[in-house]
């Protein structure tokens, strides 16, 4: 009814105007089942006359002269549309209803000129806008403009999102990776790393990402497991008959070029492991494929290459289209700073100098088969691998207890130790998705996911030496570990499927066209084994080395002939009659099953809510036979969790008017202890050592937020959220009491969080003359203000003994304040176009690790939170569309090249003669990343 009185209303208007005309109209959505389509462009073509299609896709262009004219629809992401020969008579209305998507449309009396993808900002805001529930997304476009290389980049440039440095995923209101959750094309993914819960996001590159989004309330489709935001990558596919596109990017690192950099030995520039296994069955023999000894390079050159294009297929009144993407890039990055640890009485652990040099590759390609029906269903395919590989070789020259407490002015001792690493880490995918009508009420949406994750590290290689600095003699350190290989294998097979039946309950009135039921059912099954062994070179006193030639001056068969040392497994030498390369292991399982129901429903033309509920079924076990502790009996195993949740959810939106909207969400959700968590397997490094806690529980989340919208126009918009969450018996990563530097996982009591956030994307400046050529130039801020606030308690669930330093705490990585904002001017015309965007972060000071360390006898005593402090990062992008088929790249990221830095107190009360000022904060681990310049060239044919 209502498009029929505005359509009327068009109509009479267009009589009263004398010996004029007018043009109306509606356009729709062929993307979206014929939907009608909203703030798309309609003008004359050789005029400055045009309008803005409504809410409904209706338009109406008035007072035009009578004659002939050329009438241009287009619309960001599809193909513009121009009919010619279009006649205006007096007093007449010309009728044009058009259909628009991103292909071509059948009529004869369309001209296609230009074909974009679908990924711009103003597609998702237009998305955000007419959904229930919040939602904020990010699309290929804004990666672009923003220099954005990949999927955690993408996430940082949203409200509330930020990366902490040290740790590989991203961390949103607060809250850290075991609270969030991935998914890609809506089915989950798992983990590459053990240490984590998520896949690494910087594994996604910008080339397979159509759009990224980020749901930080909870609705029904998701799964439970999730507290912060679900992140779901959806991946590029064809829009067009066709496309083919090449690019290469060199870019150079300041801290990088030109220095002597150390390569791991044996490891490959492509970044391919050739052998993961152990390669030595007999502890009397040294047989091994490595050396100790890095190689050196001086011509580190970063580089990005990338082939992406597909082909569209017409199958009768059927579509079947194919797209590729292929890519390539290396990255060299250099560090050098502090790298200190304290202890509660006021000294140091260690005092170092640290010089790092790290290199990753990482290989993709990724396949999308899309079968579209005539009426807009289809059945998609998607298979994508990812092959990532890290090398690492960091070097610590200083002082460290147990290797130099003689370390005096007339006999000083230093020590050294090198530890080089190289990881590879293998996703494959493979999605089998469909939607179906197969009714006017009834549709369909299913899918079903089969990912494996192949993890390696092969001869992770420790060397710790003791140096004489009068004689410059170095000795290899005696120490059960202090000397060692380290192999480790991680498999995981991750099955997951999802099946979505969703009823219309699509009334007479206009208002209620969204209002649906939906019932649903989600499995998921996963399984990782992880296998380490550990081969330790066992001195029983002091031998001397050359550090710059330890293979053949200590390392090697004839020491061990001599028995200048023994090796050992961390099963021991198998003199007990016990094979000694039998690995450590712990085995996961994990098995979800969920049912959901949900309803949505328009109240009226103002008012839409829906009501969902969740109910799932958790059962997960790890068993494990480690250096620490042995499954004996599983019907007793303290790792085992079997719940069911039932999990509530809400979400209300009222429109003041079309472009003023309130949003409200309410949910229960869970986080569960992760496999590496709960696995009681201690894993060693230069600065601490880490172990699993089988006693940990299941945390339960409150979440509330408030969310108000206005758009200023399709693609402008401020918003304001405000949110609250309760955590109970949240998880923290802790340091436990012990002599060593131990850090394990703790349930520490309930945590509350609130925040608000501001999101804000406007015009500047828009114009456009008469021969087309448009400059504007836009603005975009998003910030957040969070506070957080957990009860920090030894609970009596677990077997650790935690003495925290302070009774209550901040959340662990939640950065108060966080900034981004970025400037972009763009200049184009018919042919060409250049764009270049200044990019601004900024992250406040935040706990990167909670102080512990006390004593009954002195409450408060002990060290403070490890904090890391405020970082702000600048980046210039510059994009030139030399013509519709070449560009140019000129980015400087980095600009700032801030410091990132570690800084700890110590609060010695009740201890005497202490190494620092009671309370002081000093530096314990500082290095800069450095400036990265980089040019690239970009051909479509």
């Amino acid at each position: 009814m209502k498009t029929i009185i505005k359509i009327l209303f068009f109509l009479l208007t267009s009589y009263s105007i004398a010996q004029t005309g007018s043009i109306a109209g509606q356009l729709t959505d062929t993307e979206y089942n014929n939907e009608p389509l909203p703030f798309a462009n309609v003008f004359l073509k050789g005029t400055t006359k045009g309008v803005t299609s409504d809410i409904d896709g209706l338009y109406s262009l008035e007072n035009i002269s009578p004659g002939s004219y050329t009438v241009v629809y287009s619309y960001i992401g599809y193909e513009t549309v121009e009919i010619p020969n279009v006649q205006v008579i007096p007093d007449k209305v010309t009728n044009i209803a058009v259909p628009m998507g991103a292909s071509a449309a059948a009529l004869d009396e369309v001209v296609i000129k230009t074909t974009t993808r679908r990924e711009s900002a103003v597609v998702l805001l237009l998305e955000q806008k007419k959904a229930v529930g919040i939602s904020q997304s990010i699309g290929a476009d804004d990666l672009a403009r923003k220099g954005v290389g990949n999927a955690e980049g993408a996430v940082t440039k949203v409200t509330g999102v930020k990366k902490q440095a040290g740790t590989k995923n991203v961390f949103v209101r607060g809250l850290g990776d075991r609270y969030n959750a991935t998914t890609f094309n809506g089915l989950p993914l798992p983990s590459e790393d053990p240490e984590y819960k998520n896949i690494s996001l910087n594994f996604f590159a910008s080339d397979v990402i159509e759009s990224v989004g980020i749901n930080k309330t909870f609705s029904v489709p998701l799964y439970g497991d999730v507290a912060g935001a679900n992140i779901n990558i959806v991946s590029k596919e064809l829009s067009g008959p066709g496309s083919l596109q090449f690019s290469i990017a060199p870019e150079v690192n300041s801290s990088a070029i030109g220095k002597d950099f150390l390569l791991v030995d044996n490891a490959k520039y492509i970044g391919n492991i050739q052998n993961t296994n152990v390669p030595i069955t007999n502890l009397n023999t040294h047989s091994f494929n490595n050396n100790f000894q890095p190689n050196t390079q001086n011509a580190q050159l970063n580089s990005s290459y990338s082939l992406s294009g597909g082909k569209r297929f017409d199958i009768g009144k059927n579509r079947l289209s194919l797209f590729l993407v292929g890519n390539f890039n290396n990255k060299y990055e250099y560090q050098q700073g502090a790298s200190d640890r304290i202890n509660a009485a006021g000294g140091f652990n260690q005092e170092f100098q640290k010089t790092e040099y790290n290199y990753n590759v990482s290989k993709l390609a990724m396949a999308n088969i899309k079968f579209r029906f005539q009426e807009g269903d289809y059945i998609a395919v998607n298979s994508m691998f990812i092959k990532s590989n890290t090398q690492s070789v960091a070097d610590y020259y200083g002082l460290k207890a147990g290797l130099t407490e003689n370390d005096e002015p007339k006999n000083p001792i230093r020590a050294f130790i090198r530890r080089q690493k190289e990881e590879e880490n293998n996703l494959f995918v493979n999605q089998l998705l469909t939607s179906l009508t197969l009714s006017e009420k009834l549709s369909l949406e299913a899918g079903a996911s089969y990912n494996t994750i192949r993890g390696y590290e092969p001869d992770r290689r420790t060397n710790t030496y003791v140096i004489d600095v009068n004689t410059n003699v170095a000795r290899a350190a005696s120490g059960s570990a202090l000397n060692n290989r380290f192999f480790s294998n991680l498999e995981e097979n991750d099955l997951a499927g999802k099946l979505y039946l969703d009823y219309s309950l699509n009334g007479k009135n206009q208002y209620s066209k969204n209002s649906r039921i939906r019932l649903g059912y989600n499995y998921r099954d996963t399984d990782r084994s992880f296998k380490y062994t550990q081969i330790n070179y066992i001195f029983d006193s002091p031998a001397v080395v050359d550090i710059n030639n330890p293979d053949t001056s200590l390392f090697n068969q004839q020491s061990l002939i001599d028995g200048i040392f023994r090796l050992t497994t961390n099963r021991g030498d198998g003199r007990d009659g016990n094979d000694p390369f039998i690995p450590f292991s712990y085995n996961g399982t994990r098995t979800i099953h969920s049912g959901l129901g949900e309803i949505s429903y328009d109240f009226s033309e103002s008012l839409s809510a829906n009501i969902g509920l969740r109910y799932e079924k958790v059962k997960q076990e790890v068993n494990f036979d480690t250096n620490l502790a042995t499954t004996t009996d599983p019907n007793t195993n303290p790792s085992l969790i079997d719940e069911n949740f039932v999990l509530p959810s809400f979400n209300v939106k009222y429109n003041f008017n079309e472009n003023s909207i309130m949003r409200l969400a309410g949910s229960k959700t869970y986080t569960l202890p992760q496999f590496k968590e709960v696995a009681p397997f201690l894993y060693e490094d230069i600065s601490f050592n880490s172990f699993g806690n089988p006693d940990l529980l299941t945390a339960d989340n409150y979440n509330i937020d408030l969310k108000y919208e206005y758009y200023f126009s399709r693609s402008e918009i401020i918003a304001v959220t405000g949110f609250y969450k309760k955590i109970e018996n949240a998880i923290n990563r802790i340091e436990v009491n012990s002599a060593a530097s131990e850090l394990s996982y703790v349930n520490t009591g309930d945590a509350s969080i609130a925040g608000i956030e501001l999101e804000l994307r406007k015009e500047i400046l828009k114009l456009t003359d008469q021969s087309g050529f448009e400059k504007s130039l836009t603005f975009g801020l998003n910030a957040s203000y969070l506070y957080s606030n957990q009860k920090l308690e030894d609970v009596p669930t677990d077997k650790l003994t935690v003495r925290f330093t302070n009774k209550e705490d901040e959340l662990e990585g939640s950065s108060p304040f966080i900034l981004g904002s970025d400037l972009t001017l763009n200049l184009k015309n018919e042919s060409s176009a250049i764009t270049s965007s200044v990019v601004f972060n900024y992250n406040s000071k935040s706990i990167y690790s909670l102080g512990t360390g006390g004593d009954d006898a002195n409450p408060g005593s002990g060290k403070n939170n490890i904090m890391l402090s405020a970082i702000p990062t600048l980046d210039f992008i510059n994009k030139f569309a030399i013509n519709k088929n070449f560009g140019i790249k000129l980015n400087i990221k980095n600009i700032l090249n801030p410091e990132y830095k570690l800084t700890q107190a110590v609060n010695n009360i009740g201890v005497s003669n202490p190494a620092l000022p009671n309370n002081q904060e000093v530096p314990i681990e500082t290095y800069k990343r450095g400036v990265n310049f980089s040019a690239g060239v970009t051909y479509s044919f």
